[in-house]
């Protein structure tokens, strides 16, 4: 079965419609890898918040203040680093919640590209199986 010669025009749209499928998936993912890069910064910040913390615990300790006021000291220190601990366990599974979806992304936009380009390479290669007709259309074809 022969099929009809595809104009020239038509093939540049094709391939001009997955770059920019892929340039539009490409961004979502970069934006995404820069959220998780924030993400990590977040982290960091929130650690060093807790190691501050964490010091000014062994201050309150080491104080010469009276029992009660030293034990109001603490518990509001512990509260304060129960607090970030918990906040730095969201960010960390946020950040593997974006790293898994970023990878999902991927795989589709890869699976996507494959499909397209042997969808692509079939008909151009059923197109100029019969070169005895010179019908004038130019085939550009990339691998």
């Amino acid at each position: 079965m022969l099929l009809a010669p595809r104009k020239e025009s038509d093939i540049r749209m094709n391939i001009s419609s997955i770059s920019s499928s892929s340039s539009a998936a490409y961004s979502k993912v970069s934006s995404s890898s820069s959220s998780s890069s924030s993400s990590s910064s977040d982290v960091s910040d929130l650690e060093k918040q807790k190691t501050n913390l964490e010091s000014e615990l062994q201050k309150v300790n080491q104080s010469k203040d009276d029992e009660k006021t030293k034990q109001q000291k603490i518990k509001q220190i512990q509260a304060q680093i129960q607090q970030i601990e918990s906040e730095i366990q969201q960010k960390k599974s946020e950040k593997t919640d974006q790293n898994q979806n970023n990878i999902q992304q991927i795989k589709s936009l890869n699976t996507n590209n494959i499909k397209t380009t042997d969808n692509g390479g079939t008909s151009n290669t059923s197109n100029s199986t019969d070169s005895s007709k010179d019908t004038g259309n130019k085939i550009d074809v990339w691998v």
